[in-house]
């Protein structure tokens, strides 16, 4: 399976969803999580059956062109990168997580709502591409966003994208806290 490109795809997406679930079960508060990363999935696919629904040809131009809704069908590692890239990505990812896991387990860790937020940002987001690769072969991309367009997205990328953002301010946030405090890894302060 993992010898194709969408072998790896999918199987990188999986990997990916399996340890984000498994912090969020282990470290969040509760499974309100779960109804985010579902909404997510949800409205990403809605929006791809919407857009899938019109014709290939059909453009909407909106806010005076800074966003274009057009059907692409994307077979490609979405920003340009190639599955081997996926691959070491994910692995790096899944790496630094796994080797993260056991000191925060021992620290009795728990995240914040940003951190919760975040992590189920990145699992709906990862469930909608994933979903689109099983059952497609590719994914569904509908958004140019800016004058240029360099590249389309769609509702997954960009809760992919919030969620790294959220959890770089947040983790930025943490490390600034503890540093005053003085102490580990205790990310139960709510912003």
């Amino acid at each position: 399976m993992l010898s194709s490109p969408l072998g790896q795809a999918i199987g990188s997406a999986v990997l990916m969803i399996a340890v984000l679930v498994l912090y969020l079960r282990r470290f969040a508060r509760s499974w309100r999580w779960m109804v985010v990363a579902l909404g997510v999935c949800v409205v990403d696919q809605a929006a791809k059956v919407v857009v899938s629904s019109q014709s290939a040809q059909h453009r909407v131009s909106l806010f005076g062109g800074w966003i274009r809704v057009s059907y692409l069908e994307n077979p490609e590692q979405g920003f340009g990168g190639s599955f081997s890239y996926l691959l070491l990505t994910t692995a790096v990812c899944v790496t630094l997580l796994v080797l993260l896991y056991d000191r925060l387990a021992k620290t009795k860790y728990r995240m914040s709502t940003v951190a919760e937020v975040g992590f189920a940002l990145m699992i709906g987001g990862y469930l909608g591409i994933l979903l689109d690769r099983v059952r497609l072969g590719f994914v569904v991309d509908f958004l140019e966003l800016g004058r240029a367009g360099r590249f389309v997205y769609n509702l997954a990328d960009l809760a992919i994208i919030l969620a790294v953002a959220l959890l770089l301010a947040r983790g930025i946030q943490f490390l600034g806290q503890a540093r005053a405090k003085g102490t580990g890894l205790r990310d139960d302060i709510t912003p």
